[in-house]
């Protein structure tokens, strides 16, 4: 696994029990999708809305599997991480990763007054 975690990442609301959850099971699921001798990349960043919205945290699961987006609402893994995100206060959206696989994005409500993001 690689981990790219900012220093200055803000605090998020949520629920820590459900964000563990949600974390662990898109993990689980990575590591399993994944080809072997490949690694599951997880990242986290700050999100600033272009339109002066709420700021967000995004925190990226990628694998390098065989998978499409479509396939990912019939994984186990995937409904009990997309429950344990919306009972943390968030929610999960997939995505293509360029060089192949999935990305699994978990978008949670940054604490107001956080660290720097980047503008979406």
């Amino acid at each position: 696994m690689r981990l790219q975690l900012p220093a200055d990442l803000p605090p998020v609301s949520a629920d820590g029990a459900q964000l563990r959850l949600a974390v662990a099971a898109l993990l689980e699921h990575a590591l399993r999708r994944r080809p072997p001798g490949t690694k599951v990349l997880v990242r986290a960043e700050a999100v600033d809305r272009a339109d002066g919205g709420a700021r967000r945290v995004e925190i990226r699961v990628a694998d390098r599997g065989a998978s499409r987006p479509g396939e990912a609402k019939y994984w186990t893994a995937v409904e009990g991480a997309e429950g344990a995100a919306r009972a943390a206060g968030g929610r999960l959206r997939v995505e293509e990763t360029p060089a192949g696989g999935l990305t699994f994005v978990l978008v949670l409500p940054a604490v107001a007054g956080g660290g720097p993001g980047r503008r979406a």
